[in-house]
């Protein structure tokens, strides 16, 4: 299993709170929709136990069942329509995203 994990901020002029709000709506669906994509996880970024705001306003994770199944879906019409959509309320100059290979504990 192979992962696409994106940090992200909202982009400039939107709201943390709008983007955040606006993340589950219609995007879900499209990135369900990529081919190849095995699992969809949205994780919403919360202060700490302490009450430190966090340093971005999500974590996305897209699980593909491997490398191949990733570059394919980022070659298709499907995926495009996801950063389309993405560009709408993320800030692009700020995401960060990384590839890993999930690996559990027993």
């Amino acid at each position: 299993m192979i992962k696409r994990l994106t940090t992200w901020h909202a982009r400039p002029g939107v709201s943390r709170e709008h983007a955040v709000e606006r993340w589950p709506g219609g995007h879900v669906d499209l990135v369900l929709a990529v081919p190849g994509v095995r699992h969809y996880v949205q994780n919403y970024c919360v202060p700490d136990p302490g009450g430190a705001e966090p340093p971005y306003a999500g974590l996305g994770e897209v699980w593909f069942g491997s490398t191949a199944d990733a570059v394919a879906a980022q070659q298709s019409s499907q995926w495009q329509a996801v950063i389309e959509d993405a560009a709408t309320f993320m800030d692009f100059d700020r995401l960060t995203v990384a590839w890993a290979d999930e690996q559990r504990a027993s």
